[in-house]
């Protein structure tokens, strides 16, 4: 499998699309996802290599994953992780590219590096948002990320800081998409962000 004549399907461009990240293929055997950290080449949030399977030995697509330990609070504050580290998927990698980057985007946690552009560029944006009483109670009752108010009546204040969190966390956890939807819980509808200022 060459990685240049590889396209990626509809369903994964637009998973990549929502959540703002590019695709980037250094050589034949590499597809890295970045997001935009306002560097040059972004923040690599994870790569896939085609490699031989450890148990077939046909080419597989081997995912690797930005992780960050849930101890390192500095994730919390904006700066980025002390101890973020990539770990590989070990099991032997898919056969599609398709299936190597949806185990990414449900892995990678990347926020910090967003939030630590939202403080850099000094700008003091909140975002509100209407929901479920009892959702904006829990979610403002989260002791990380702090940022979180709940206005009553099933309305809540973030700043733009905790939206950047929410940005780059895995789609296996409340994440907000590039549309400014966030996506709290996986079985209800996500709920519109409003940028206030």
């Amino acid at each position: 499998m060459d990685v240049g004549k590889v396209r990626l399907d509809p369903t994964s461009a637009r998973r990549l699309e929502l959540r703002g990240l590019a695709v980037r293929q250094p050589d034949r055997n590499t597809v890295r996802v970045c997001a935009d950290d306002g560097s040059r080449d972004g923040c690599v949030v994870g790569w896939a290599e085609l490699a031989p399977h450890p148990f077939h030995g046909r080419p597989a697509w081997q995912s690797v994953y930005r992780s960050v330990p849930g101890d390192d609070s500095s994730y919390w504050r904006g700066g980025i992780a002390r101890q973020a580290d990539y770990t590989a998927l070990d099991y032997g990698g898919s056969d599609e590219i398709r299936l190597a980057i949806d185990e990414i985007l449900s892995l990678a946690r990347w926020g910090d590096v967003l939030a630590a552009r939202e403080v850099r560029s000094g700008r003091t944006a909140t975002y509100t948002a209407t929901m479920h009483p009892a959702q904006a109670e829990w979610l403002a009752g989260l002791g990380e990320p702090k940022g979180i108010t709940d206005l009553g009546g099933g309305r809540v204040r973030l700043t733009a800081v905790v939206v950047a969190l929410f940005r780059g966390s895995p789609e296996s956890q409340p994440y907000v998409d590039a549309k400014d939807l966030f996506h709290l819980d996986p079985m209800d509808p996500p709920i519109q962000l409003t940028r206030e200022r």
